[in-house]
């Protein structure tokens, strides 16, 4: 756990293990998944394995990804072709549904 001054609560080991765990879970999804047939639910995994490499690079910059998110007000860093991936996973998964409902999906993700 986290010391005073810290800036991790995990250990970079210990996260190492959390990323090896994460893409079990992911690929675990995905076999589940490829078996209904659905092709926005498979996208899923996509997203998944898209985080995944996220939080792996931040780990990498000394980042604990554990403790980022909107609760705690702590930001990932994303690089830009990840933006993009992420913004088309969710337009394969919702399509022209996320665009009709755009201002509601912004003000609930950004604030």
């Amino acid at each position: 756990m986290k010391n005073e001054g810290e800036s991790r609560t995990y250990t970079e080991v210990e996260l190492a293990d959390m990323l090896v765990k994460m893409r079990a879970a992911s690929n675990a999804y995905y076999t589940a998944a490829c078996s209904t047939g659905v092709h926005p639910f498979i996208e899923f995994a996509g997203l998944m394995n898209e985080y995944i490499k996220i939080c792996e690079h931040n780990m990498n910059d000394g980042i604990d990804f554990t403790e980022t998110s909107v609760h705690t007000g702590r930001t990932l860093h994303i690089h830009e072709h990840e933006v993009a991936y992420i913004g088309e996973k969710f337009g394969c998964i919702f399509g022209p549904s996320l665009k009709k409902h755009w201002g509601l999906f912004t003000k609930e993700v950004l604030g």
